[in-house]
């Protein structure tokens, strides 16, 4: 995610599902034991930033960033899911994770009485357990200048002449696997297919960055040529200049939802509900799409045309955007992770 302003900053100032580099500095205890602050766990860089600029004033009340990882924030929520005071108001998480979330029961029921903007939500959208704030997909994202001809399956990563351009993101492994799979003949409702591919990709050198901001410089590098990213964040890079193309696949391209929950032992309930309900002001999915180019979740947000035009699919691309099946992936979430740590990633 990044803010149009991202010409005018440090490059690497850039995350998903999203952001990991943190934005703001680290609060004290004392921050987090006051119950009139809204404590939000969230990704850090650009994604915390625009939150704290466009929904903050939304929200009306004051908001701390308790910033780190997905993986760090869902285990903190399952190991308080017990405690009577839990330590975030509101929990930020893909949708993938959140669903895994939920099958603990950790989070309030979401409604139009706590959430009235929730009214407003494209249905496909919605869960009892989240709000959707914004929402994309993952491309093939390419360098026009070293590949001129646009790959229409990311299976051109095992083409020998790409042998060490390809790059990936660590912290977005969960879709990776499934967008590589879908090259492989996978679907959906499994990683196998991914896992398969990836053992094929391996093969060719691929290499593995810690962060979305790592895989833009290596990008702007010439280090790697070809990666799979969000079609937001490729809009971003291209916004700085990079000289970059994208496509849906033929194969298809993998949905992303970024939801918000309020946990059960939330301090600050009112506060949460007033965060999540302007997360979803029409208001401000106009400036996300605007700034960080994902898609409102919103059917009341008036984009302006070229806007539109910039983070929408075509109907033929939309027709090949895919959601998870998160009910079938959560049993294969330890098992793919421990593959893309333990085989993939190491040595790349």
């Amino acid at each position: 995610m990044q803010a149009t302003t991202f010409k005018r900053r440090t490059f690497l100032k850039s995350s998903s599902g999203l952001l990991l580099a943190s934005a703001l500095p680290i609060f004290g205890r004392e921050a987090f034991a006051q119950d009139a602050n809204v404590i939000v766990g969230t990704w850090g860089g650009d994604y915390q930033n625009l939150l704290q600029k466009i929904v903050n004033p939304l929200a009306g009340a004051p908001v701390v960033f308790d910033t780190g990882n997905a993986v760090a924030r869902a285990t903190k929520i399952r190991a308080e899911t017990k405690s009577r005071r839990g330590s975030m108001d509101v929990a930020l998480l893909q949708d993938v994770d959140m669903y895994d979330l939920s099958l603990v029961d950790p989070f309030e029921a979401v409604s139009v009485a706590n959430t009235p903007n929730f009214a407003n939500t494209y249905e496909q959208f919605r869960t009892p357990y989240s709000i959707p704030h914004i929402f994309s997909a993952m491309v093939l994202v390419y360098n026009k200048e070293k590949i001129p001809t646009p790959p229409d399956s990311f299976a051109a990563a095992t083409d020998p002449k790409y042998r060490g351009r390809v790059g990936f993101s660590d912290i977005l492994h969960v879709a990776n696997t499934l967008f590589v799979g879908l090259a492989n003949g996978g679907n959906m409702s499994t990683f196998k297919a991914g896992m398969d591919m990836l053992a094929n990709i391996k093969k060719n050198d691929p290499k593995v960055f810690p962060s979305n901001e790592a895989v833009a410089a290596a990008l702007k590098s010439g280090e790697i040529w070809m990666t799979c990213m969000w079609k937001a964040r490729a809009l971003q890079w291209q916004d700085a200049g990079l000289p970059l193309g994208f496509v849906v696949p033929k194969e298809g391209a993998v949905a992303v939802t970024f939801e918000g929950a309020v946990p059960k032992n939330s301090r600050n309930k009112p506060g949460a509900w007033k965060f999540l309900n302007a997360m979803m002001d029409p208001k401000g999915q106009v400036e996300f799409a605007k700034a960080m180019g994902y898609a409102p979740t919103v059917r009341n947000a008036d984009l302006p045309a070229d806007v539109k035009a910039r983070v929408s699919f075509s109907d033929s691309e939309i027709k090949r955007v895919l959601p998870y099946d998160s009910k079938s992936l959560v049993s294969e979430k330890t098992q793919v992770l421990e593959y893309w740590n333990k085989f993939f990633k190491a040595g790349a």
